[in-house]
């Protein structure tokens, strides 16, 4: 027997119905929302499997709509004693340092633990971009087999860059192309084209790959997160890293861009017109010092802007409150439009990704969606995630992921978190 039927839920759906509904149902079928109703359900559905949800709230599974699964396991590392003084100094002291450092079972148990994480938290589909240098052949792979396994979708791009040298730069063309073409029609992973930032590529670096990429795929990539980048593109000729991006055939329909902090004018109509997205990453972006986005400029210019953790592991209702509080703080934001971003924006990030309607649980979607106590609010971050389903099929539920011992796991994840800074402490 295929479907299921769920009921006795407070269902919302922030991008289809302005009221939660009370006492809702939804029926599934093969890992699709069949129809979605109020009261007693219909007759002819009385011999389906049901599950009786006991009037928790249902909302659509949650979008992470730019990470780093690579860097799970850095929360469980050692920090450098001396806090790095720049931006720069920062990516060269760590960041660069762990991803080089990563070989595939660091990589494996990182990815696992990150999306184990991310399902924890209710979210449905992760949009992952990646870095292993030394490791970067088969790398992407390594992330869509967890993904599979777990149940969950994911996005994968391995960032290009010129940091690593040309030998470097031309594996991570090679498994971007690789990716394109193998997951091209897989239902839950996709891929995009990953380049790191503007400031780390060079002219013939994106002459080359412009040489053999359609117009037609997107990148994922950072932009105008520091101050760093934007000075590059200045450097270069450039009125900002958008112009430079627009002016060589990097901005493009469905390209997400993650920060934005340090856009210039003029950026954001350049971003909407050509129907790229922004993702905000409030907690990155104060934890690294960068600056705080326009996020309320962005949306008033018609920029559709999603949410991203870049790399945090907490949830995206945590990321949301984030962006709410910082954003008013800073006076670029108004409290109410922060659901635009989580479910709306972030919504049509996956959708354009994946290539068909996803986040809004509509009929015909992908039945995915997360089952959490009431709260007074849809995004208050204390809400306790129950349950989550991904294309039907419930991947967490009473504090467990599918069949894994979650101890087990997270004592490898800490033995491994110990063998990766040692050879972090060697790169």
């Amino acid at each position: 027997m295929s479907k299921v039927l769920f009921t006795n839920c407070l269902l919302t759906r922030p991008a289809v119905e302005g009221e939660p509904r009370a006492d809702a149902w939804l029926l599934v079928d093969r890992g699709r929302l069949v129809s979605v109703g109020n009261g007693e359900p219909p007759q002819e559905l009385a011999g389906e499997r049901q599950v009786d949800l006991r009037g928790k709230r249902v909302l659509p599974g949650f979008v992470n709509a730019h990470t780093h699964l690579y860097s799970a396991l850095a929360p469980r590392m050692p920090w450098p004693k001396t806090r790095p003084a720049t931006f720069r100094a920062l990516l060269e002291q760590v960041w660069w340092r762990l991803d080089r450092a990563l070989d595939e079972r660091a990589l494996r148990v990182s990815v696992r633990l990150g999306l184990v994480e991310a399902i924890r938290h209710g979210v449905t589909t992760v949009i992952d971009h990646h870095s292993s240098p030394s490791i970067t052949e088969g790398s992407l792979d390594i992330i869509a087999e967890e993904a599979h396994a777990l149940g969950i979708k994911v996005s994968l791009a391995v960032e290009l860059s010129d940091r690593n040298g040309e030998n470097a730069a031309d594996d991570a063309l090679d498994e971007n192309l690789q990716a394109l073409t193998a997951y091209a029609t897989d239902e839950t992973v996709r891929a995009l084209f990953g380049l790191h930032a503007s400031f780390t590529l060079s002219d013939e670096t994106l002459e080359k790959v412009l040489e053999v990429l359609p117009f037609e795929t997107p990148f994922h990539m950072h932009c105008a997160e520091a101050p760093e980048d934007l000075a590059h593109a200045q450097e270069l000729g450039y009125e900002s890293v958008v112009d430079r991006l627009a002016a060589t055939g990097l901005l493009r329909p469905g390209t997400l861009l993650a920060h934005g902090v340090h856009l210039r004018p003029g950026d954001t109509a350049l971003i909407r017109e050509m129907g790229a997205y922004l993702v905000h990453c409030p907690q990155s972006n104060a934890h690294n010092r960068v600056g705080t986005a326009d996020i309320g400029a962005m949306l008033g210019d018609g920029v559709h802007v999603g949410l991203g953790t870049d790399g945090f592991l907490s949830g995206m209702l945590t990321e949301a409150q984030f962006a709410r509080d910082s954003g008013v703080a800073h006076g670029t934001l108004t409290p109410g439009r922060i659901g635009e971003l989580l479910f709306l924006h972030n919504a049509a990030i996956a959708s354009s990704v994946f290539g068909r309607p996803l986040g809004r649980l509509d009929e015909g979607e992908d039945a995915d969606f997360v089952v959490l106590e009431p709260t007074k609010t849809v995004l208050d971050p204390e809400a306790k995630v129950l349950r989550v389903v991904s294309r039907g099929r419930t991947v967490y539920e009473d504090g467990q992921v599918l069949d894994l011992d979650l101890a087990d796991l997270h004592a490898e994840a800490d033995a491994e978190a110990k063998r990766l800074a040692e050879r972090v402490a060697g790169v």
